[in-house]
């Protein structure tokens, strides 16, 4: 019997953080496009609501799904593979971690933006709130191809 946290179920955690990350690919995306949009004085608030809060959803799930995984990724996978033969992909992995809390703290910014302001009368809270929009959907692609990548580094 093993003694890291959740070894017995890291495999399906993994499968479940790798799903939550696909919604939030394609939530961040979509919201993305609505804080264009806001920037280009097409207001769809509701809308922008709508995904702001499906992304903090997903995001935090993903997040905490991959809390949970990581103690057997730490040790099964990077410490006894990546850490010896891949240590660009170690590397590549401690950026991505880094950069997936910057991105929790973006989201929830959104969130709390998308609640507040009305982007046709608070013009720059919304080129704010869109900083804030467009950062996150670039961490959250970056993570993306990232664990791809970094997922590869032991598959392939």
């Amino acid at each position: 019997m093993s003694n890291i946290a959740w070894e017995e179920h890291a495999r399906l955690l993994l499968l479940l953080h790798a799903a939550g990350a696909i919604v939030l690919v394609g939530a961040s995306t979509h919201h993305f496009l609505i804080a264009l949009g806001y920037l280009r004085g097409r207001f769809k608030v509701r809308l922008g609501r709508i995904y702001a809060i499906t992304v903090a959803i997903a995001y935090g799930v993903t997040f905490l799904l991959g809390a949970l995984v990581y103690p057997s990724f730490r040790y099964v996978v990077r410490g006894l593979y990546l850490d010896r033969y891949a240590v660009w992909a170690s590397n590549l992995f401690e950026i991505k971690e880094n950069l997936a809390v910057l991105g929790l703290a973006m989201a929830i910014g959104a969130l709390i933006l998308s609640r507040k302001m009305d982007p046709a009368l608070d013009r720059h809270t919304r080129f704010g709130y869109a900083a804030f929009v467009f950062t996150l959907t670039a961490i959250v692609w970056f993570n993306v191809v990232s664990g791809l990548l970094i997922t590869m580094a032991k598959s392939v």
